[in-house]
Formats: structure tokens, C-alpha cells, sequence
């Protein structure tokens, strides 16, 4: 398994805890990140290895289940709660892996996208974006600022010289709930919205057998301006613009394209979806 890169504790407060959680996961003679995993009902061992280097804080449920795993003393749980809070107020708006693809996004004259779990980040509504921050386990602030530079990235998709998208979309994310009846209902108006303009291209591969892709979700951004970029959440989130990796999800993107409804066809089924999530509504 890939390893993120190691932060400083000294100078990253996710490092601290990370550092502190992994003391503790050793103390209690659970010796490997997969034992742990082993011991976190409904969390994996990316999810350790994660909160213990400090890539990505971890969701005060996390923790929780941690402790009680490590059987921690009182004092510990004392000193990890104050370290956590420190970590809560430090974590960026703006995840560390993805500042380089936020910097070549607004540059990219076109964005191919493969959405297999969740909507592409630029097509989200606040409320689908605010719902996946809460459901991640942010609290209200920090999932209403997440939610917010979120929305903000569609402006890419706006004016005349607006970025030329293309997104390939898995269909049962149209049937995967993210908050309520309500907000699926949003989302999908949004989508048939942006079916309109003459930059997006929005296509569906149904769900039907084996096709590529179902490894992750990638976009891959490319321009005169910018070198061909990555931005990839498969085993780990990461940007990358070497040529060879680039290359590849760019054969697996047109693999993928290969097996996705026309945009007519597209277009169809999302407004086939509709009725489903309105039949819903309280």
C-alpha cells in the first residue's frame, strides 16, 4: 500500500496526533495498522495509516473507537481530546492534496472527469457538498466552509472561454442518497442545468457488469498553461502530473467513455431519476 508522506509533529498538529494515536495503538501490543483496522468496526487500514501520519484528520468517531480499542486511561483520553481540538482548528479549509490540483484547475482549458462514488466537485450544489462534510464528520463550521470553496470551483465552468468539461458519471450515484430526498432532487436539477451549457458533456455508464474504472475516481486536467495533471482518489488521495501516470488515466478515462450512454441517453436516465428521489420527499 502506497504511504503518505510523512508530516512533521513539531509543525503539523495532525502529525501530533497522528504521532500520539500510534503510541498508543503500540502500548496496548496491537502491532500492525491492519490488527487496528481489525479492531475499528466500519474503518479500514488506509483509515489507520492515514490517522497516523497525519494525512487526514480523522473523525472524532475515529478516535473514539481508537481509545476505547487501546482500552486507554482517563488521563490519555484527556490529553488526546485536548490535542485533537489543537488539530481540529489547524485543518485547512483546503486538504494539502489537492492545493496542486487547485492551482492547475482554473488554468485547465479542459477537464475530463470519471465520478464513480460522488458527484465532480465542480458540479456539487452547497447542500451535496455540505451533506458529504457532515456525513465525513466536519462539524457545522468546517463542513460550511468546505462546502463553500467547493461551490466556488465551478466558476471554471462559467463565461465564453469557461473550461470544456467532460464527465463520465457511474449510475447509481444518481440513487445514493447525500443528505436528504431534498438535496438529490437539487443536485440532479443542477446537473440537467449544466447539461445545457455548450462547455459540459455529462455522460452516464450504467450499471450493468464488469467495466474499467472501479478502482477510483480521477480528473485529469490539461491546457497550453498548465502541464497534463491528475488528481486521483483511489488507495490515497494525490496530485501528480508525471507523463506516464497521466497517460494511463487518460486510456482508462477513454476505456471508460467507451462503455457510457450518448448524451441524449444521458440526459434521460437523470431525469429518469427524479421521480424516484421526489417520491421521497415527507
Amino acid at each position: 500500500m502506497p504511504r503518505p508522506p510523512l508530516r512533521d509533529p513539531k509543525k503539523d498538529p495532525r502529525a501530533l496526533l497522528g504521532r500520539a494515536l500510534k503510541r498508543l495503538r503500540l502500548a496496548a501490543g496491537i502491532t500492525t495498522q491492519a490488527a487496528m483496522a481489525a479492531r475499528l468496526d466500519g474503518y479500514g487500514e488506509d483509515s489507520v495509516q492515514k490517522a497516523e501520519t497525519g494525512y487526514q484528520l480523522p473523525t472524532e468517531d475515529l478516535v473514539t473507537r481508537w481509545l476505547d480499542a487501546c482500552d486507554t486511561t482517563d488521563l490519555d483520553r484527556e490529553i488526546v481530546a485536548d490535542v485533537y481540538e489543537h488539530a481540529r482548528e489547524a485543518d485547512p479549509v483546503i486538504p494539502p492534496f489537492a492545493e496542486p490540483w487547485l492551482e492547475v484547475e482554473p488554468q485547465a482549458a479542459i477537464i475530463h472527469a470519471w465520478a464513480l462514488d460522488v458527484m465532480p466537485g465542480q458540479f456539487q450544489t452547497y447542500d451535496y457538498a455540505h451533506a458529504m462534510f457532515i456525513k465525513g464528520g466536519l462539524d457545522e463550521d468546517r463542513a460550511a466552509a468546505r462546502a463553500a470553496a467547493r461551490v466556488k470551483r465551478a466558476r471554471i465552468l462559467d463565461g465564453p472561454d469557461g473550461t470544456r468539461f467532460t464527465a463520465i458519471l457511474y449510475e447509481p450515484i444518481l440513487d445514493r442518497m447525500v443528505g436528504t430526498p431534498e438535496i438529490m432532487i437539487g443536485q440532479l436539477e443542477h446537473l440537467l442545468a449544466l447539461m445545457d451549457r455548450p462547455n459540459v458533456i455529462i455522460q452516464v455508464v450504467r450499471e450493468a457488469g464488469y467495466f474499467p474504472g472501479h478502482n477510483g475516481q480521477f480528473q485529469i486536467a490539461s491546457g497550453r498553461a498548465i502541464p497534463a495533471t491528475l488528481n486521483m482518489i483511489t488507495i490515497r488521495d494525490q496530485t501528480t502530473s508525471d507523463p506516464v501516470v497521466v497517460d494511463e488515466a487518460t486510456v482508462l478515462f477513454e476505456q471508460i467513455r467507451s462503455y457510457a450512454l450518448n448524451v441524449a441517453s444521458s440526459r434521460a436516465l437523470i431525469q429518469e431519476a427524479l421521480p424516484r428521489w421526489q417520491s421521497q420527499q415527507q
